[in-house]
């Protein structure tokens, strides 16, 4: 990967944040120490996807939490040969535990639902009150999830994601200021070179991915992060093998050291660091 691709100079233009009507333009007293950012997802291994700048705005200062909705128990796979129920969402605790401590951000918040089951209305209307209490607790300035899409469609991520955006539009709180959907451009299917395994060769497939007119956020990581991304993501030894781990980080590292997200709100500004 060549430097001139990960490496970007600050930037020292206004921006205006659609957010809201106030500036959010940084200022000498701006510190990443005093920013909070907050991760929800499904399941255990989806936050491989945004795990390098996890642990970029980690080594900045920022307080980075990850928050797991689901137990896990029901992501039996062969090579692992761990049985559904209990015994394996013990161990996705244990691998979630990991991968934070990997990549330098604070303990996850295991919300523990039942793995794939998440579309009950009994769920949902709980899964709403904890998200809302989850974010007057921590006050975080960013919160990334699933868009619509689901990342490749699955029902968990789809019901996060929306779930996540219904709280941020109920508008109860100043925060978070800011909603980020993590997104893969068109073009990085378009230049993938063959993979061997099938697993990620069926992600290929079936990722879904966005107009990069949309991905507005495009923010860069070192490749220094991308490594301690694919290391967190060798704590999820019961989810891949370590051809499929490697292929996995072929896919992240199409997007020459940057990661894209699309802002809830929209906007017509590309902007290089997730507190603009």
């Amino acid at each position: 990967m060549k430097k001139w691709m990960l490496i970007f100079s600050p930037l020292l233009l206004v921006l205006t944040n659609n957010w809201a009507a106030d500036s959010n333009t940084k200022t000498d007293s701006f510190s990443y120490s005093n920013r909070t950012i907050m991760a929800v997802f499904a399941h255990s291994d989806d936050e491989l996807m945004v795990s390098p700048i996890l642990n970029k705005y980690a080594e900045l200062g920022v307080k980075v939490y990850l928050v797991i909705v689901t137990d896990g128990s029901k992501g039996v796979t062969p090579h692992a040969n761990i049985p559904a129920g209990d015994p394996l969402a013990k161990v996705r605790a244990k691998e979630t535990v990991c991968t934070t401590m990997t990549l330098g951000i604070n303990p996850p918040i295991q919300l523990d639902y039942e793995d794939g089951n998440l579309a009950s209305m009994d769920h949902l209307f709980l899964l709403n009150e904890q998200i809302d209490s989850l974010f007057n607790q921590y006050k975080p300035d960013v919160v990334i999830t699933f868009g619509p899409d689901g990342s490749y469609g699955h029902p968990d991520h789809r019901m996060v994601g929306n779930v996540v955006t219904e709280v941020v539009q109920e508008g109860k709180y100043a925060y978070p200021k800011q909603l980020l959907y993590i997104g893969f451009p068109n073009e990085v299917i378009e230049s993938l070179p063959s993979l061997n395994t099938e697993i990620v060769n069926w992600y290929k497939k079936h990722l879904h991915t966005t107009q990069k007119k949309f991905l507005t956020y495009r923010i860069p990581y070192t490749e220094a992060n991308l490594k301690t991304g694919r290391e967190a993501l060798g704590c999820c030894r019961s989810q891949f093998t370590s051809a499929v781990m490697d292929e996995i980080f072929i896919i992240m590292a199409q997007n020459k050291g940057l990661l894209y997200f699309r802002p809830w709100l929209g906007s017509n500004t590309i902007k290089y660091d997730i507190f603009e």
